[in-house]
């Protein structure tokens, strides 16, 4: 998965952006995966069953991994490394919700997200973390909009949040 420099920003309007998916072009495997699910979770139950049923769907199963993540610099850094986001740097939240957005991640495959060591990125820095949530559910919002299936699920022990359980 590759995403290319942006020069300027993206314009979220752009038909072009997400692709051209149509509900039709998508397989049943691929929307029928988690019985419908998608957005941010808090995951209640086992990482590797919920990785196996995304690559029997031929969804992406992508680890993020923020343990000891202290700052927004460092989630920056380690979703850069997750999804081989070059130029990512450290841009505003808004460069990076637009550089999620236009992931090149060979349509038309869903997405799953497991995000391990969110609990502490969550304890060091709250508001970064809140901004981390805003970002990956207005990117679910997006990407289903665009009849790309995506959900990020929260794994392990963290602070008591309002997110649905998994």
């Amino acid at each position: 998965m590759t995403t290319e420099p942006l020069e300027e920003p993206v314009d979220v309007n752009d038909p072009e952006l997400f692709g051209s998916l149509e509900g039709d072009d998508v397989p049943a495997t691929v929307q029928e995966a988690f019985e419908g699910r998608r957005g941010v979770h808090l995951l209640d139950g086992d990482v590797g069953q919920v990785r196996r049923e995304a690559l029997e769907h031929d969804w992406h199963a992508v680890t993020l991994d923020t343990a000891g993540t202290e700052d927004r610099d460092g989630f920056v850094g380690a979703l850069s490394e997750a999804f081989d986001l070059s130029g990512l740097g450290a841009g505003s939240w808004d460069v990076l919700d637009q550089h999620l957005r236009a992931l090149d991640l060979d349509e038309p495959n869903g997405l799953l997200i497991c995000w391990d060591g969110w609990g502490s990125f969550a304890d060091a820095d709250p508001d970064s973390f809140e901004m981390a949530i805003e970002i990956f559910q207005d990117a679910c919002i997006a990407w289903q909009y665009d009849k790309f299936q995506a959900a990020v699920l929260l794994v392990g022990e963290g602070p008591e949040t309002d997110l649905p359980t998994w």
